[in-house]
């Protein structure tokens, strides 16, 4: 069974540099999040993607079914990555 989630965004203005000595301007960045960050705040699960490109590790996205994310089977209520015990944060990197 998988859970409806919704893409968020942050923008960032100032430039990030890089160790090239480049930087990156304007950019966004995409997330999702995942259950809920306790009041300790050290029940976080940073998950980066390898090669698919996406943010969407787990659940569908509403009037989707078929848009389920790429971990959807480890992350979620009761699975390897229990969202009822871990905030899970997917970002696109």
């Amino acid at each position: 069974m998988s859970f409806i989630v919704q893409p968020q965004t942050l923008h960032f203005a100032d430039p990030l540099a890089l160790q090239s000595g480049a930087s990156i301007r304007d950019y966004v960045l995409a997330y999702q999040t995942y259950g809920s960050l306790n009041a300790r705040r050290d029940n976080a699960v940073l998950v980066c993607h390898a090669l698919n490109a996406s943010h969407h590790v787990a659940g569908v996205y509403a009037g989707q079914p078929k848009s389920e994310g790429w971990w959807n089977n480890m992350i979620g209520p009761g699975k390897a990555v229990d969202t009822n015990r871990f905030f899970v944060i997917g970002i696109n990197n």
